[in-house]
């Protein structure tokens, strides 16, 4: 997306937060993370809001002029005249202003919609996610925003399923005690006398089964996929991750009778 700066801008941050405003133009044009610059202008409107802008068409670079109030409003009215001293101040505002532009907005550090990238990272280790395991930022963020109501049902099918759906926007289905292949069972009177498959093993399977064929996802995404059905999954219980087959093509049969003798090169001779 580019930057208009007769229309974009004027749309995405004039009449906003700061805050607000900033995280919006990151977001729609990442380039411009560290190309925003902030003036503030002493105003007796709310504090903090962008009424003006500048582009830099050439350097890519915006300036946001945004409201401020000055430090000079709490001096005794025989200095309110003082030009000098009313932009004396201002400079230490400016100063001030960074630090309570953060502190305003604190809150935001905890909503994972909201919250600068940098610090998803950490986000996700403090409700214990694996920010590895999410994939892209997007995805991440929907994850961690549903993360804490997700607990309630951790280990169950409804949240393996829920998470599952968040990461790859396809709703799988988890079938228990169902492997995702035809198992072979060594009954007791054989000369075998080591267990391939035990046979209560239906208590303690699971099967995760996607309705689409397995190239849909990218061998990382499955590799992802597998690690979160392994972390996810109830102790002592064993996950299965499986795609939709595709149908094998059907073969046409000869069968060969008592009556059929091979002849040479010549083919087969009734």
């Amino acid at each position: 997306m580019e930057i208009n700066s007769e229309l974009n801008l004027r749309d995405i941050c004039v009449g906003l937060d700061l805050y607000k405003a900033k995280n919006r133009i990151i977001r729609l044009f990442p380039f411009m993370e560290n190309r925003i610059d902030v003036e503030y202008i002493e105003s007796e409107y709310q504090k903090f809001i962008v009424v003006d802008y500048e582009y830099d068409d050439k350097n890519k670079k915006i300036k946001l002029k945004v409201t401020s109030k000055n430090p000079i409003r709490h001096l005794p009215s025989i200095y309110q005249e003082n030009d000098f001293l009313r932009k004396y101040l201002m400079i230490f505002q400016h100063i001030m202003n960074d630090t309570s532009v953060i502190l305003d907005n604190i809150d935001n550090l905890f909503r994972p919609m909201e919250v600068d990238t940098k610090f998803l990272p950490l986000l996700s280790s403090w409700v214990g996610v694996n920010y590895d395991l999410l994939g892209t930022e997007d995805i991440a963020r929907k994850v961690l925003q549903y993360a804490i109501p997700l607990y309630r049902y951790r280990g169950t099918k409804l949240g393996m399923s829920a998470l599952l759906f968040l990461i790859t926007g396809v709703r799988p289905q988890i079938i228990e005690g169902r492997l995702p292949f035809d198992a072979m069972h060594i009954k007791e009177n054989t000369d075998i006398n080591s267990i391939i498959l035990d046979s209560n093993i239906n208590d303690s399977v699971f099967s995760v089964y996607f309705p689409i064929y397995a190239e849909t996802f990218s061998s990382d995404l499955i590799k992802r996929i597998y690690r979160i059905v392994q972390n996810e999954k109830p102790v002592n219980t064993k996950g299965y991750l499986y795609f939709k087959k595709k149908k094998e093509k059907s073969r046409k049969v000869t069968v060969i009778s008592d009556d059929m003798q091979i002849m040479g090169t010549d083919g087969f001779v009734i």
